[in-house]
């Protein structure tokens, strides 16, 4: 279990535990999301282990899912059927930076981050939404990028015209790849950690 929030999960567990009214279901949850931040990839890793198709559900009416073609290229389709709402990129170039400890990330050229909704989205990692009552703040100025926090090599991201992802293993070694987060204690999730990480549903 993770050293930072080792004690806070195990407590988290002993509460929820108490109140999930021994709802096997709810309980798989919590326990999958008490993994946080998972493995590392195998030392066998190898780029083509990234390739095929991974979707994300954010919400029940919310879909994002990752095509990852052998070429190098990938493509991203976000749908809100809430809102109406479909972004798809072109045939994007995709790579895979490896860090100093082993640990892997995925850099996708033109992928947007959808986690926290649309609006921050198309931002593309600058800057941050106006409020309704200043709908113009950011007018005339240059737009800062945006830092994401990286629960797994715990630093800074900035993601501009990028969406960049943790390839991670959960206790079955799945591959998972996983979101950044907005600030480093919104990346603890007891309910919900599903909707930071994409799992494979297609393979190449």
């Amino acid at each position: 279990m993770h050293g930072r929030f080792g004690l806070t999960k195990i407590l988290a567990l002993f509460v929820l535990a108490a109140n999930l009214a021994c709802s096997p279901s709810s309980l798989a949850s919590v326990l999958t999301c008490l993994q946080e931040p998972y493995d590392a990839p195998p030392l066998g890793f190898d780029e083509a282990d990234l390739v095929g198709t991974w979707e994300v559900q954010y919400t029940e009416r919310s879909i994002d899912t990752l095509v990852l073609r052998a070429d190098g290229t990938f493509k991203q389709v976000y749908q809100n059927r809430a809102e109406d709402y479909t972004f798809e990129t072109p045939w994007n170039e995709w790579w895979v930076e490896t860090m100093g400890d082993g640990a892997i990330r995925l850099h996708l050229q033109g992928g947007r981050y959808y986690p926290d909704g649309i609006l921050i989205a198309e931002l593309d990692g600058v800057g941050l939404p106006c409020p309704e009552s200043e709908a113009d703040c950011w007018e005339g100025l240059d737009l800062p990028a945006y830092g994401f926090y990286d629960p797994v090599q715990n630093d800074t991201v900035f993601m501009v015209a990028e969406l960049a992802l943790n390839a991670r293993c959960d206790s079955s070694g799945e591959l998972l790849l996983l979101h950044m987060c907005p600030a480093p204690d919104e990346c603890f999730v007891v309910f919900g950690c599903e909707a930071g990480q994409f799992r494979r549903v297609a393979g190449p």
